[in-house]
């Protein structure tokens, strides 16, 4: 059973988010269909439930339990709101704390013009410490942030020092990341180093701990064969991820690897039969688009390659706050290259190469750049 969250609009008209306990996808959606619910949109999967399930659901505050419970809608929101820049997460703090600032602000103004330094000076300290207070409290999701920034641009040096400096901030604070999704960046790091026997070493004690079920463990290992290049191991994992969880974020993951290790058409519109579109999360949705358009560019449909990449290219660029996105985006727009230089339009073909090619080199995408290149007569 997982919990899927939706959204939709209910008998009365209203829009609602609605979250679903159930065994599958397509069984929440039945569930909401038979109480009148219309226009659903996924907006929480199997995988956003089974990683959320890491995270504990109890905190300790100065040597007492504190029981964290966050609604649907509460979730939805922060998901929205996600700042990719520490100076953005700060702003998002002090923004939320307008009311708190405005006050303060007005304090001090009426102290200093009333000669009162000694009160306007402790004003100034309680505006800082909390200032100070705050920052500290956006301490672990700075680093996961700065992480997940690395990690997308292959940085694996610097995903080693981040994930020690993580676990450092973790020993004195409160809000802490899963240890397994820390074992699961140092993996990665050290794969994409070139130590893939130490990567998994270093991840194999996660399947079935908290947020890492046995499906979830082999989509993982998919990943970092992935990145240590050993495309036959990293497929083999994502065919047994498939086939233990078969989800709509899991497919697009396998057809994904289809077209990009062996450019595999016949199975991955196999697989891509698979996916019903209204069980897609919404965040899948670009990526589902993308890979039916690097699909029909593999089977010579350019047309339809340029409009799916396009429309994947646009709602990624919607959502470029989220985790990942960048990297993303500069892939896609370097799939793009491709179908417009096909196309003959060259000097659109040679815009997007210029946008994506210090991202390709970073992340050494060497069939991507150099079939670009080939197609731009470079």
């Amino acid at each position: 059973m997982a919990n899927f969250i939706w959204t939709g609009t209910d008998r009365l008209g209203r829009r609602t988010v609605e979250e679903v306990a159930a065994g599958t996808i397509e069984e929440s959606k039945a569930m909401l269909v038979a109480e009148g619910y219309t226009d659903l949109e996924l907006k929480c999967d199997e995988i956003m439930d089974a990683t959320g399930a890491g995270f504990a659901d109890k905190i300790s505050v100065f040597g007492k339990e504190v029981e964290v419970e966050t609604s649907p809608e509460e979730q939805l929101k922060y998901m929205g709101n996600l700042s990719q820049t520490t100076l953005g997460q700060i702003c998002q703090r002090v923004v939320q704390d307008w009311m708190f600032y405005l006050l303060l602000i007005a304090l001090l103004s009426i102290t200093v013009l009333l000669g009162q330094t000694d009160i306007a000076i402790l004003v100034g300290i309680v505006g800082i410490s909390w200032t100070a207070f705050r920052i500290w409290m956006a301490l672990p999701e700075i680093y996961y942030t700065k992480l997940n920034k690395a990690r997308d641009w292959h940085q694996w040096t610097k995903v080693l020092k981040l994930v020690k400096r993580a676990e450092a901030i973790q020993r004195m604070h409160f809000i802490n990341a899963p240890e397994t999704e820390l074992k699961r960046f140092r993996a990665m790091a050290l794969a994409g180093s070139g130590k893939l026997a130490e990567a998994l070493e270093e991840f194999r004690g996660c399947e079935n701990r908290p947020g890492v079920p046995s499906w979830l463990y082999k989509a993982f290992l998919a990943e970092l064969y992935g990145i240590a290049k050993e495309r036959d191991k990293s497929l083999e994992y994502s065919w047994k991820a498939v086939e233990e969880k078969p989800t709509p974020s899991l497919y697009i993951d396998l057809v994904d690897r289809l077209l990009y290790y062996n450019k595999d058409t016949i199975k991955a519109r196999e697989v891509l039969g698979e996916i019903e579109e209204g069980t897609l999360i919404e965040i899948g949705r670009p990526f589902y688009m993308r890979c039916r358009g690097r699909l029909a560019y593999l089977e010579g449909d350019y047309t339809s390659a340029r409009q799916k990449l396009e429309a994947s290219l646009e709602i990624m660029e919607q959502k470029k706050n989220l985790p990942l996105m960048e990297g993303n985006i500069n892939a896609t727009k370097g799939y793009l290259c491709c179908v417009l230089a096909r196309q003959g339009k060259m000097a659109m073909a040679k815009r997007y190469f210029a946008q994506a090619e210090t991202y390709l080199i970073a992340t050494e995408e060497t069939e991507l750049m150099e079939e670009c290149k080939k197609l731009l007569g470079l």
